[in-house]
């Protein structure tokens, strides 16, 4: 079974993976049957990063109490993602409690040497603490993230790889440890020999996603990190990658991602304050892993990700081009409508008065099982809302809807169809129907297949067109 490995590099890398989570919850078709995120991050403390974790958590949790025989057409969860590092993350050698000239051992240099490192890096730069990662200085990066071939958790990752398994990087290109990691990354990755299965590895089909400014932080003179010099560093990034990336054919598949609609965030160099809002920037780049995951590429491919219309201020479905939205509105949709039953209509179906129930799902309602999915339900709503909120807005549903299950798909009116129900208890009419159909015999699998049985009928009866 062939493995898709996903290198989250910083807190854009970790952003993206928490949209990429809430696509494997909902069932969006992956080329890969194992997921394998790896995050590279020195400041293990950034919000973004343990929200990240915790949610990955919250999926393997669903995940391991689920069956999946092949009689089970659930997709929801049904995509294995696998921890082969403690917290997900590729730790970095002796950074620790450390600033940038402790860990380049300033102090014991030549003259010569000590002068030389002066003129490369600014007092600021050589006094930069290595725990909140490398504040938009990729210099500092570069020489920190050059050692990540020396670390046991990436001779982890490489006695874990096996023929077929592909790779995936993703990083921004106007910060510091993306910027600085994603070449380095792929530089070891394609020509590194001192680690097990270099030959497989070396050779294996390797994809990334590179993403340019889409936010702004706010001017604060104590910060090291100046978002005004987001766009300089992109075009020099930029040139480098053209250079050495695309032209030498080291990569299968490269993907840029931009907007010049950006929002003005906080100004956290790291630590427990940086915690950004989802945005739809990085919900596109994760739809960029999908893309890859279901496709071979020969030669070296450069690909632009474009909507249709971005004229109407917020993002819908109806923005995507065919292609994406055949890939997203269904499963996100089914998903959502599972989402609010167990919301907002749990105290019903959990109740005696719900038929499934009869000869059914003895203790699940109080199981550890119900209490993960239920909050792997809720979190997907607060995505879904702050991707809402956040500037450029992706709107792609309802969130209030109440007792009007059918009312959520942003700009698209449900369907009628012939039935003597209507909101819920069409809803409810469905899932007794889909509970006969289910192939499972374990609690949890045939709770979930009954949900998406009873989901995929709805959407195909309301949206489909």
């Amino acid at each position: 079974m062939a493995k898709l490995y996903i290198f989250g590099i910083g807190g854009t890398g970790a952003r993206v993976l928490r949209s990429f989570t809430m696509m494997m919850a909902s069932g969006v078709n992956i080329g890969s049957d194992e997921i394998v995120p790896i995050i590279i991050d020195p400041d293990a403390s950034n919000a973004d990063l343990t929200r990240t974790v915790a949610l990955m958590n919250n999926y393997r949790a669903v995940h391991s109490e689920l069956t999946f025989t092949k009689k089970n057409e659930s997709q929801f969860f049904r995509k294995e993602l696998s921890q082969i590092l403690v917290n997900y993350t590729l730790r970095i050698n002796d950074t620790d409690d450390k600033t940038f000239q402790q860990f380049i051992d300033l102090a014991s240099m030549e003259k010569s040497s000590q002068a030389m490192m002066r003129m490369l890096f600014s007092e600021k730069n050589l006094a930069s603490s290595m725990d909140v990662g490398f504040k938009g200085n990729p210099n500092i990066g570069s020489v920190v993230l050059n050692q990540i071939v020396d670390s046991d958790d990436f001779q982890d990752f490489a006695n874990n790889f096996e023929s077929g398994d592909k790779i995936f990087i993703i990083s921004s290109i106007f910060g510091g440890t993306g910027a600085s990691g994603f070449p380095l990354l792929l530089k070891t990755l394609r020509t590194g020999t001192s680690f097990p299965n270099n030959d497989l590895i070396n050779k294996a089909e390797i994809g990334a996603i590179t993403i340019l400014p889409y936010f702004k932080l706010k001017n604060d003179d104590e910060s090291e990190i100046d978002s005004s010099t987001f766009i300089s560093k992109t075009k020099s990034a930029l040139a480098y990658y053209e250079n050495n990336i695309s032209k030498n054919g080291s990569i299968d598949a490269i993907y840029f991602l931009a907007d010049n609609m950006t929002n003005t965030y906080e100004n956290h160099e790291g630590g427990s304050a940086q915690q950004n809002d989802a945005h739809l920037i990085e919900f596109l780049a994760a739809t960029a892993i999908v893309d890859f995951s279901n496709k071979t590429h020969q030669n070296t491919t450069n690909k632009e990700l474009g909507l249709k219309d971005v004229t109407g201020g917020a993002i819908t479905f109806d923005s995507f081009y065919d292609k994406q939205k055949k890939m997203l509105f269904a499963p996100l949709t089914e998903f959502m409508m599972m989402a609010n039953c167990l919301t907002h209509k749990m105290s019903y179906y959990s109740s005696k008065d719900f038929n499934a129930n009869n000869d059914n799902f003895n203790g699940l309602y109080n199981s550890s099982f119900m209490s993960e999915l239920q909050s792997m339900a809720a979190l997907f709503i607060e995505w879904l809302d702050e991707m809402k909120r956040n500037k450029r807005s992706l709107d792609l549903f309802n969130l209030n809807s109440k007792d009007k299950p059918f009312d959520i798909v942003t700009g698209c009116k449900p369907k009628k169809i012939v039935s003597l129900k209507s909101d819920y208890d069409l809803v409810t009419d469905r899932l007794n129907s889909a509970v006969k159909k289910c192939q499972s015999n374990d609690n949890n699998d045939k709770f979930l297949e009954m949900f998406y049985l009873g989901m995929s009928k709805l959407f195909n009866e309301k949206f489909n067109a």
